[in-house]
């Protein structure tokens, strides 16, 4: 059987969708924004995005777009306050803060790709994202170009996935507040130990 590259257009466009879903798994974690929101206008938090230090608002619809159009990798970082998440882009960076998160970009790559040989998973293996009432199935492709080019803090790890003809592997998701990954109940105690 040939295997056939996946469009890289295509894949990058799949590692904003993953970077989207991130966002919204960790949006539960912070505070409702405060403030008042005139009437007709995309309430923060719930409609659209800030993506400090910028102070435009990006409509939720449009976030993959918005990111797939940064001019370098970036770092998204959530805020204590729901819809407010702070861009790092790596080509603003110098010095120790460049190097510091290159880094970081080489760590995640690194055990992404130590679990991916683990697993024996493909570019195209299918890797699942649950979370609350949504559920993806992303390329491992995307996986990789997501820790790539848009890296969102968040906890997580890649496990196996047995007996589910959705996915080869799951990705394990870990709030900023503790809550456990999906499905590991025996996270529960040692958070709160």
């Amino acid at each position: 059987m040939t295997a056939i590259a996946p469009n890289t257009d295509d894949v990058r466009l799949e590692a904003a969708r993953l970077a989207a879903a991130l966002i919204r798994f960790e949006d539960v974690a912070a505070h409702p924004t405060a403030g008042y929101t005139p009437p007709g206008s995309p309430r923060v938090g719930t409609d659209a995005y800030i993506f400090a230090p910028s102070g435009r608002q990006v409509p939720r619809n449009e976030v993959e777009r918005f990111l797939i159009s940064l001019p370098s990798p970036a770092i998204l970082s959530h805020t204590t306050w729901r819809g407010l998440i702070t861009l790092t882009l790596l080509h603003e960076l110098s010095g120790d803060r460049r190097r510091g998160a290159e880094k970081a970009f080489s760590n995640l790559g690194a055990g992404l790709e130590e679990i991916r040989t683990q697993l024996s998973l493909s570019d195209s293996s299918r890797i699942l994202v649950e979370f609350d009432e949504e559920s993806h199935v992303f390329s491992f492709a995307a996986v990789r170009e997501w820790s790539q080019q848009f890296v969102v803090q968040v906890g997580l790890s890649l496990g196996a996935l047995k007996g589910e003809k959705r996915a080869d592997a799951r990705l394990l998701l870990r709030h900023s507040d503790g809550r456990p990954f999906p499905g590991r109940s025996d996270m529960i105690r040692a958070v709160r130990e």
